[in-house]
């Protein structure tokens, strides 16, 4: 066995084993929680071999086998004890309640943030299949991840609409001028509005394509998602001509 500080050993393991069983809340364990049993298990492998090849028929191998069994045993709980414990943690979350995560090792966190986005969408099916809610609002606020920018989707490549990029841009108000004209009077009772994009934003999807917008491109899109870019003064409205 190795001789290592910072290798498992066969009683860390099964005290890790008996906590986990008897508690509900998930418990701290060493970051390397996984490495090490992995490191344990392989260590108890070695030992084993080296008996069989020694004397497969001896007492002390099976012995060894025997440790080397349970040892994979307990860690397979103990990795299937913890994920239910941080499935539950995860439906919390998604429910909207606060969790304090310290005690989960990064595969575990990682794990955890998985189920709880797959978790909110589902707790949103019935609301999008019976039409209470057609699209996603998208994620605007968070700063988007430093990747290589896709290939600009230039506003003329966006649906037809009644009136020309051109012609929207030169009717378009100053910025003074918009200004003072509350958003809520420019938007009437119309289904979709046009907007004119105030910085880059990150793709999203809505009730019937893809959004993928940069700065100063005009579209058309539904009344309540152009809202929400809006109030986030993420866009402004095209003023229509009189």
């Amino acid at each position: 066995m190795s001789k290592n500080p910072d290798s498992m050993s066969f009683e860390d393991l099964s005290s890790i084993y008996r906590v986990e069983k008897k508690s509900r809340a998930i418990s701290a364990v060493r970051k390397d929680l996984y490495s090490a049993m992995a490191g344990l298990v392989s260590e108890l492998r070695t030992e084993y071999e080296k008996h069989l090849s020694a004397d497969p028929d001896s007492i002390i191998c099976e012995g060894v086998n025997q440790h080397r069994k349970k040892a994979l045993s307990l860690s397979k709980e103990i990795t299937e004890i913890r994920m239910e414990k941080v499935a539950g943690l995860a439906l919390i979350g998604a429910r909207g309640g606060l969790n304090v995560l310290d005690n989960l090792t990064p595969e575990e966190r990682e794990y955890y943030d998985g189920v709880l986005l797959i978790s909110k969408k589902h707790m949103g099916l019935v609301d999008k299949l019976s039409g209470r809610r057609k699209f996603e609002t998208p994620a605007i606020d968070p700063e988007p991840a430093a990747v290589k920018a896709p290939e600009r989707v230039r506003a003329e490549e966006a649906p037809a609409v009644e009136e020309s990029i051109e012609d929207a841009r030169a009717t378009e108000p100053a910025a003074e001028e918009q200004a003072e004209v509350p958003q809520e009077n420019i938007i009437k009772e119309d289904e979709t509005v046009v907007i004119r994009i105030l910085e880059d934003l990150p793709p999203f999807s809505g009730p019937d394509r893809n959004y993928e917008l940069f700065k100063e491109d005009v579209v058309r899109m539904p009344k309540a998602m152009a809202m929400a870019l809006i109030n986030r003064d993420k866009a402004a409205v095209v003023n229509p001509r009189p």
